[in-house]
């Protein structure tokens, strides 16, 4: 009892340090792409059919919710964050309440952390708003097949939450029908009625779905949303997918293996995973590891909702298995616990808090410099009249800090400038192209950031790859500005060169009532 006590007491320290020293990470990364949406919505855009872009309309649903009650601002956004990993461990802590509630504790800080681990750039990230929602939905659902008092409102908030974690990236719509099923089965094995609830909880799983479409026909927007969804967001999974080795050496976090390692042994022995719950959980890591391998990427933040539910098996079976009767074979068991707990608390999430605090939040040069020259060339004259070739670099963000609105709805140069063009890039282009020329911006800010992927320059020979445009720019506009903030960016891992960026602005001649000294 007193050995538990000290993990529970070292896990909630841990927990509380990682918040202090972190509470003041700003807004950088997908967030503001995100949150420049809304504010794009708030200004009468309307989603897909001027604003392009790839994220389903729960995305939209949550980031509006955020902004709208708590503000849009970067404090905002880290209490949403830490919010959502306070849903995970509390989920995390029900699911397990029949079993051991440590184990529920224990896999939730060290998402917690590994998440921190994972940096800055990955706040409120759309998968850990997909683990959240999953991690309720099981909660949920449990709660529902433990007690013939809960059955109905369970069922009802499983396929609700499951549902809206549907509205953000697919691969819940999958593992939510499947459990349905699963539970079904159970129930009719257990002689239990089910039909009932299994209707009721797969009339909540698509009310989402029902909601989103219904929002997307007021806004005249279903057409489009049918293109984004069936060509523009096939190109982007298709986008400079990393190789399966990439993939799998990447499916998990390196401080996470061990734990695997040692974990896996007393799997085999426990055969947690042939119980009704234990199955479940084990669905989940797989269609999360599915889903990973679909988006491509190998972000950190793709692994969430896989890695949720996997830590939360692993301290399921940790902690059972230190229960176990204390003969030979069951010893050995135990000590393999003792040491996946012992490791995940030094390792895993001390090594991981070590590194979170360490992320240099204090870096934001690009922001500043590119928002001091922006004012230059006239600050609020610029609303309507600055266009971003950009996702995450920042030119966003500094755009929605100075509320101002893009020439145009397009918010990715992907697509734009990949040497790797089809018909759906091509279409891309020419609708951009149309845009800029019946309503040309007087500033351009073209970034070094690459989609975030391949090496850091600051040449912009993407700029070449679309003759187009290269040309249109040289024609009308001119040089102002090329810039390299002159510190390194501790965001995220060991670092990274700083993004950079060019202005050009249209030449005199052509720049109307707004004129600037172009060097």
């Amino acid at each position: 009892m007193l050995i538990r006590a000290a993990l529970g007491l070292c896990l909630a320290a841990l927990a509380i340090v990682f918040v202090l020293r972190t509470w003041h990470w700003p807004l950088v990364g997908d967030a503001p792409l995100m949150h420049y949406v809304v504010f794009l919505m708030d200004h009468g855009l309307a989603p897909y059919r001027d604003i392009v872009d790839i994220n389903l309309p729960g995305t939209y649903a949550l980031e509006a919710a955020v902004m709208h009650l708590f503000g849009g601002g970067s404090l905002a956004w880290r209490l949403f964050d830490l919010g959502l990993c306070a849903v995970i461990t509390a989920a995390m802590i029900v699911i397990s309440l029949p079993y051991d509630a440590l184990a529920g504790l224990f896999a939730g800080v060290l998402f917690l952390l590994l998440h921190g681990r994972d940096g800055l750039i990955d706040l409120g990230q759309r998968d850990l708003e997909i683990a959240a929602l999953l991690l309720l939905a099981y909660a949920c659902l449990f709660r529902a097949m433990r007690s013939e008092t809960m059955r109905l409102p369970g069922f009802l908030l499983f396929g609700l939450l499951a549902g809206m974690a549907a509205t953000i990236k697919p691969f819940p719509l999958a593992l939510g029908a499947a459990l349905l099923a699963g539970a079904a089965f159970t129930l009719h094995r257990r002689g239990q009625p089910w039909v009932r609830f299994i209707l009721a909880g797969g009339v909540a799983f698509v009310l989402p779905w029902l909601l989103a479409l219904g929002w997307l026909a007021h806004e005249h927007a279903l057409h489009d949303f049918s293109v984004i969804l069936f060509q523009l967001i096939p190109e982007h999974a298709g986008l400079r997918r990393q190789s399966a080795g990439y993939l799998l050496k990447n499916a998990i976090s390196s401080v996470t293996l061990p734990l695997v390692l040692l974990w896996l042994p007393v799997a085999i022995h426990r055969r947690f995973w042939r119980t009704w719950e234990g199955a479940a959980l084990l669905l989940g890591v797989l269609f999360g590891a599915l889903s990973f391998y679909a988006q491509g990427k190998g972000y950190p933040y793709h692994r969430y909702p896989m890695e949720s539910l996997l830590l939360l098996m692993i301290a399921l079976d940790f902690t059972m298995a230190l229960r176990e009767p204390t003969k030979a074979r069951g010893k050995v068991f135990a000590t393999l616990s003792v040491a996946g707990l012992v490791f995940g608390l030094l390792v895993t999430g001390l090594g991981s808090l070590r590194h979170a605090i360490r992320y240099d939040w204090h870096n934001q040069e690009f922001d500043t410099m590119l928002r001091a020259d922006l004012t230059q060339l006239g600050g609020q004259q610029l609303n309507h009249q600055v266009q971003c070739l950009d996702v995450a670099a920042g030119c966003l963000n500094a755009l929605y800090r100075m509320n101002l609105v893009q020439s145009t709805g397009f918010l990715y140069d992907c697509y734009l400038l990949s040497p790797e063009q089809n018909a759906t890039g091509e279409a891309y282009r020419g609708r951009f192209l149309d845009e800029i020329r019946e309503h040309p911006p007087r500033a351009f800010v073209v970034t070094s950031h690459e989609c975030g992927l391949g090496e850091m320059t600051y040449h912009y020979d993407e700029l070449r790859d679309w003759p187009q445009f290269a040309d249109y720019l040289s024609a009308h506009y001119a040089l102002y500005a090329d810039r390299v903030p002159p510190h390194r960016l501790l965001w995220a891992g060991e670092g990274t060169k700083p993004f950079g960026y060019r202005i050009y602005v249209r030449k005199e001649q052509d720049a109307g009532p707004i004129t600037v000294s172009v060097p």
